[in-house]
């Protein structure tokens, strides 16, 4: 029992040693919010300003930013992180809706779902070192293009990135790779962005599976003769999915023919 309360009241002393580091000041001449000190900023003190942030400075020292610290900031359409910042925890940064520009500190060593209903993120840059989860931008409409050197999960995959044109893996030693502004990973084609704009694509001969999310200029897409699986989403103007030996899928005015290899998937 005397070890147990003596570990509680380190942990109440270690939680408010960690508030007492960290400071908060609104400046209500430009709605801007400066976070000072040292160690984790904690969500239950910085959700107070959701309402009313425009830009959000953090100062260096700051290492961590707790998990859904900064939910709904809605109005935020700037973020200043400092290089000293190693974690953003899950989720810290959804529905930041206005936030247009993120720059990711070369600390920071991975990103799980922060960012997904960032409606207006239209460019990011990340650092060489970090690992995504590619769910981190799950629902960024406006996010044109996304680089990369690692990626650790392919939870949800982007959905809904209605303006994603290109992805890049810089690091050829990742197990994933890109080609041509496609997303692979292992056997498997897993994005294909939604808004790049080739009406013909050829996929790469080694894929055996294919997840194709809803793009409006894809006509006609060639694909390997051994593909056992196609993950279709309804793309509008999708004429032929076809390899050297085979049609796999047929769109002649409005008539759809589809081999058993294909799979609709908003049709299941």
């Amino acid at each position: 029992m005397r070890n147990i309360l003596l570990l509680i009241t380190l942990l109440l002393c270690c939680n408010a040693f960690s508030q007492e580091k960290v400071t908060y000041t609104y400046r209500q001449k430009d709605s801007s919010l400066i976070i000072a000190g040292k160690g984790t900023i904690l969500s239950h003190d910085v959700n107070k300003f959701c309402d009313k942030c425009v830009r959000v400075e953090i100062k260096e020292g700051i290492e961590c930013i707790q998990f859904h610290s900064f939910i709904g900031f809605k109005s935020m359409r700037e973020i200043i992180l400092p290089n000293s910042l190693n974690n953003i925890q899950k989720e810290s940064f959804i529905y930041c809706t206005s936030l247009d520009n993120l720059v990711i500190p070369p600390k920071v060593r991975g990103l799980l779902g922060s960012f997904k209903f960032c409606d207006n993120l239209k460019n990011v840059i990340l650092p060489d070192s970090i690992g995504l989860d590619m769910g981190t931008f799950d629902h960024c409409k406006s996010l044109k293009s996304l680089s990369f050197n690692n990626l650790f999960a392919t939870s949800n995959s982007l959905h809904d990135c209605y303006s994603l044109e290109s992805i890049e893996v810089r690091d050829s030693t990742c197990w994933c790779k890109s080609s041509d502004g496609v997303l692979y990973c292992g056997d498997r084609l897993i994005v294909y962005p939604q808004a790049k704009k080739d009406k013909c694509y050829r996929v790469l001969n080694y894929v055996r599976e294919i997840i194709f999310f809803s793009n409006p200029f894809i006509e006609e897409l060639y694909v390997p003769d051994h593909i056992w699986k196609i993950y279709l989403d309804p793309c509008e103007n999708l004429k032929l999915i076809r390899s050297e030996n085979k049609i796999f899928y047929e769109n002649i005015n409005g008539i759809v023919k589809m081999d058993s290899t294909v799979i609709h998937l908003r049709a299941r």
